[in-house]
């Protein structure tokens, strides 16, 4: 059984925050992708594809990183000087979001908006704090559920699913702090984080 969150959905939910977010005005933007692979294809591919249906949208660059919080910021920061006027940076992983998110701090930029990917605590903190705008919010202790569950079921002599898609909430700066709280219980009720 594979277990685990897909990339593509949690990508699409981002992309309909900044459809909705620039709603009607353009806007250039510039993708900061993990390393090479899967998952840089699966978020930050998908995400190009999604924004390229509509008119209006740019991508103006988009980086490679080391998969690190300094990749991420040297990254946003070569961004911002080859095109100053970008208006929002998409991250495909946290550690580079965080980066990115201290390329604008460093700069004094508040107009930029920096999405995070994941919702664990350093983003939900960094959302809280005003250093990211959004983040795509795994709930993760489903996926110990969906484990538990399939074990049982097995033991039962019970179909087992193949696979476990774990689902998502969408985060943004403007939430309460109540209601971040409240997800984080639901994310990490077993974990305790």
């Amino acid at each position: 059984m594979y277990v685990g969150f897909d990339h593509v959905k949690g990508s699409l939910l981002l992309a309909d925050y900044f459809k909705e977010r620039f709603n009607g005005d353009k806007a250039d933007y510039s993708v900061l992708y993990f390393s090479e692979g899967y998952v840089s294809d699966a978020r930050g591919g998908t995400f190009i594809q999604e924004m390229d249906k509509l008119n209006g949208f740019s991508l103006a660059t988009s980086y490679y990183t080391k998969a690190s919080r300094d990749s991420g910021r040297d990254a946003a920061l070569n961004t911002l000087k080859q095109h100053p006027n970008v208006n929002f940076i998409y991250a495909c992983s946290t550690d580079v979001a965080l980066g990115a998110a201290d390329a604008l701090n460093e700069l004094d930029r508040k107009d930029v908006v920096v999405n995070g990917w994941g919702g664990g605590s350093a983003e939900l903190e960094a959302i809280q704090n005003g250093e990211l705008d959004v983040t795509v919010m795994r709930m993760n202790d489903d996926t110990g559920v969906a484990m538990a569950e399939a074990i049982k079921w097995d033991l039962e002599d019970k179909e087992v699913p193949l696979v476990y898609s774990g689902t998502f909430e969408l985060v943004t700066s403007t939430d309460s702090d109540e209601k971040i709280e409240a997800l984080k219980k639901r994310a990490f009720r077993y974990s305790d984080r």
